[in-house]
């Protein structure tokens, strides 16, 4: 088919009275987002990358799987990557069946995959038995009760929140693959079993780029089937995900976690002066990056002499981790069943812990550097360690991803789109093209919002509210919480609530719960997709929110929002 036939097919799937106008009563025509399905559509004929700055309402979901199942009616497989959940969660139970509608004559076959941790790990469920505190924990029992009936294990559908979720997860450390007597029912790899017989894959950055570094190291091993075309949706996340993924990160409550579960599996003692110099070399290390800064590089908080200290103890510990390691093989040998599971578990994760620590403190890696992040005092005290704690975690991570990405994404895939409402500067993409190695063969289009902003909406700034002070204050929080009490009640509820961190969510929640006479939800109550859910059914709710209810989730069950 010739690009203006093409283009003429398109044309008349979104004209007014088109086919999806026919199967979706709430639509309407939008020239912008013509041309982002005309351009994407090009791109993947081509085949060629494509950058695409689509505004706000343009209708970028439907714009690029109209081009994607077409793709899939010549036999192509398509990868959609979001950044965030919730719109994997609309794309897999809203968009991509309207999409499909309109070609019955296209099979498409679609699935979801997340990360493991998203997943229940049968194994990890039984070893947590032997966990002395989570065996007693009554939560725990309800989750137990879950797992028998859930069909998914997906956390998105536990209908409640569960503070040890990652004890229970699916994770590499403990995961034992086919040598599991679980694994034909294991939810995770009955999810990557589904997405290898799938032509639409829907995934996040994340796992997306992990993938590729998978693909490099050991292409047997591969998490996604092999696939023709990608769209990165939401792609302004791109490069912070990109390096984190191709970098490397350890907190301060890695080695105490890993300490804490060795002391509290039932029935085994390893050496406890060990495990308590472990501790205290972790501590040393830490320590020493406490910063007044709350990000810096690591020759910015130690000097040449506290450097040396550093790596000293960092020597120490990889010894201590690889002594550790090797009491937990030991104590598996002798272990039977979950107990001798959950010891193996252990005893991997003191492995790339140590593997960790040594490319962190001793990496000689040209294109990456060290820096660290040091997070305010918080009051949750760590399980069984009764003291208060200060986050912080060192990083090892690319200077620039664009060449990595070149080398695993650009060079590999035949065609990768790009789109978000916010990807190019001063309206051309010379700094993302830089900054992400794309070649310059790369199509570029910019298309505006088709909504009339300055009809349709207010921009209000409290003029009375004082700065922010460096160092929240609870007559600050006050202040923001009255502010946000008058103008919820002026808009009789019917509000997102949306917030930059997690402690000004909880403080200002508190403080209106019993204020406000409306339904009030709050992220991390329940799982996003009913949260979202209870919220639009509510008519006059307000949703207390941060990190992802950011973008993406207004439209999650509200028909035809995004089409």
């Amino acid at each position: 088919m010739s690009r203006a036939r093409a283009s003429q097919k398109i044309d008349a799937l979104f004209a007014p009275g088109g086919e999806l106008q026919k199967h979706l009563k709430e639509f309407e025509h939008r020239a912008e987002q013509v041309e982002v399905a005309n351009v994407i559509e090009e791109a993947f004929t081509s085949p060629v990358h494509c950058m695409v700055e689509a505004g706000t309402g343009v209708g970028k979901t439907m714009a690029y799987l109209i081009p994607a199942i077409r793709a899939i009616g010549k036999g192509k497989t398509v990868v959609i990557s979001t950044h965030t959940i919730s719109l994997q969660e609309q794309l897999i139970s809203r968009d991509i069946p309207l999409a499909a509608s309109l070609f019955p004559e296209v099979d498409v076959t679609a699935a979801v995959m997340k990360g493991r941790g998203n997943y229940l790990c049968k194994q990890d469920l039984d070893s947590a038995e032997d966990d002395i505190f989570m065996s007693v924990d009554p939560t725990f029992t309800e989750v137990k009760k879950w797992a028998r009936r859930t069909e998914t294990g997906d956390i998105a559908d536990l209908p409640f929140k569960y503070d040890s979720w990652f004890e229970i997860a699916a994770n590499a450390d403990t995961c034992r693959q086919k040598e599991c007597n679980y694994y034909d029912n294991c939810f995770y790899y009955k999810v990557r079993r589904a997405a290898s017989d799938a032509n639409l894959i829907v995934v996040n950055h994340a796992l997306f780029l992990t993938d590729l570094i998978v693909r490099k190291e050991e292409p047997m091993a591969a998490i996604l089937p092999n696939y023709d075309y990608v769209v990165l949706d939401e792609a302004h996340h791109l490069e912070d995900v990109a390096t984190r993924t191709f970098g490397l990160e350890i907190g301060n409550r890695e080695i105490p976690r890993l300490i804490d579960r060795v002391k509290r599996t039932k029935n085994v003692d390893l050496n406890p002066e060990r495990l308590a110099a472990l501790d205290s070399l972790n501590e040393q290390l830490f320590g020493g990056f406490q910063s007044d800064r709350m990000e810096f590089f690591f020759d910015e908080a130690l000097n040449a002499e506290e450097a040396k200290v550093a790596d000293s103890i960092a020597g120490q510990m990889l010894i201590s981790l690889e002594a550790v390691q090797k009491e937990l093989m030991e104590a598996a040998k002798a272990g039977e069943g979950s107990v001798k599971d959950r010891l193996n578990g252990l005893a991997r994760t003191s492995a790339r812990l140590r593997e960790g620590v040594d490319s962190l403190m001793f990496g000689t890696e040209p294109n990456y550097i060290r820096w660290g992040q040091t997070g305010a005092t918080r009051n949750s005290k760590m399980r069984s360690r009764g003291q208060q704690i200060v986050r912080t975690s060192l990083y090892y991570t690319p200077i620039q991803v664009g060449p990595l990405l070149a080398e695993q994404l650009w060079s590999s895939v035949g065609s990768v789109v790009l789109t978000s409402a916010t990807l190019s500067n001063s309206g051309a993409f010379s700094y993302l093209r830089q900054r992400l190695g794309l070649p310059d063969s790369a199509i570029e289009k910019v298309v505006g919002s088709p909504f009339d902003y300055k009809s349709n909406a207010i921009l209000y700034v409290p003029g009375d509210l004082p700065a922010p002070p460096k160092v929240p204050d609870d007559r600050y929080t006050q202040l923001v919480a009255d502010e946000i009490e008058r103008i919820i009640n002026l808009t009789e509820g019917r509000a997102f609530v949306l917030f930059t961190s997690r402690r000004a969510l909880t403080n200002v929640h508190e403080l209106l719960e019993s204020r406000l006479p409306y339904p009030i939800f709050l992220q991390g109550s329940q799982p996003p997709g009913m949260l979202v859910d209870a919220f639009r059914r509510s008519g006059n709710g307000c949703l207390f929110g941060l990190a992802t209810f950011w973008e993406g989730v207004w439209a999650l069950g509200v028909p035809g929002s995004r089409a």
